[in-house]
């Protein structure tokens, strides 16, 4: 009442442009509450930060075996751990390989695939029993290009491999797209073509207009050097149980990119917190909640529960 009467005391120009600045500060608010409505996933509370044992500080990937219990990897030791996520203890440990840089999970039925930053692929059959069987396969791949991601695609049952840095071709400019490559489970083929490109160009056009105010200095200034190796790192790949959509963890910029079935561009979920120290791994359970392992650097490593 105090506003509008001391309105009616002003002269009509001065009036016109109060009631102008009101509006046009009203409709800023209504927009950013619909900016952050658009914004991606957000942490359900603190109670869903679960801190892992010093075994798996540095933490690459995780995938769930039951509701309950992870199969999780470490980026040094060639160990499949066991963790159980309400008691928070290593339950399991099965030594698969010597020390080396493992950094992605992918699990098809009784059989474990782990990939190595090198592109070898180890396959870990009957994975819960007392003695599984594990056999390597070698790629095309070696430790420049940095693969980071694994995941099993049902539907062509295959396992897709990112590459962190450099495309396997040469003559594929990774400052355009980034590769995701192909290993066949009927012939245990490696295949060179990639399956699935990321293009700078799909990222790029998310942050348009008012959805700029949502994307970190750091990112922006990323796109603007046209540059994919600056926007996009990925660490890892999962697919949505529901959607079928293949989901990309980038470990620079914080956030998911999501593909299509088919490999064309969906959409991108940032996220944000002191949570993600350093985001490595990302898996969903059956309920199809979204997870994220984050290496521990100089604090604990974690596991975060997303809200998707």
């Amino acid at each position: 009442m105090f506003i509008i009467n001391w309105l009616t005391n002003l002269n009509p120009k001065m009036n016109k442009l109060l009631l102008a600045f009101l509006i046009i500060a009203c409709a800023s608010c209504k927009n950013k509450k619909e900016r952050d409505e658009r914004k991606g996933p957000v942490l359900d509370s603190v109670s869903n930060v679960i801190e892992v044992p010093k075994d798996l500080k540095e933490i690459s990937d995780l995938t769930f075996v039951s509701d309950s219990l992870v199969a999780a990897i470490e980026d040094e030791k060639g160990i499949l751990y066991f963790f159980d996520l309400s008691s928070k203890k290593i339950v399991r440990e099965f030594v698969f390989a010597d020390d080396g840089d493992y950094e992605d999970l992918a699990q098809k039925g009784d059989t474990m695939y782990v990939v190595k930053a090198n592109g070898t692929i180890y396959e870990i059959a009957k994975f819960m029993s007392e003695h599984p069987q594990v056999t390597y396969y070698k790629t095309p791949l070696k430790s420049k290009h940095d693969v980071e991601g694994l995941a099993y695609d049902a539907k062509n049952n295959r396992l897709l491999l990112s590459v962190k840095e450099k495309n396997l071709d040469k003559n594929h400019d990774e400052k355009e797209f980034k590769s995701i490559y192909q290993f066949t489970l009927k012939d245990m083929k490696f295949h060179e073509e990639p399956a699935i490109k990321i293009y700078l160009k799909d990222i790029e056009a998310q942050f348009k207009g008012d959805e700029l105010l949502e994307a970190s200095k750091d990112f922006l200034k990323a796109i603007g050097n046209k540059n994919l190796n600056e926007v996009i790192k990925p660490s890892a790949l999962a697919f949505h149980p529901k959607t079928g959509q293949l989901y990309v963890l980038s470990s620079i910029n914080k956030f998911i990119l999501v593909l299509n079935a088919d490999g064309s561009f969906s959409s991108v979920k940032r996220f944000n917190g002191a949570e993600f120290i350093q985001p490595e791994g990302i898996a969903f359970n059956a309920k199809n909640e979204l997870y994220i392992s984050n290496e521990g650097r100089n604090k604990k490593g974690n596991i975060v529960k997303l809200i998707d």
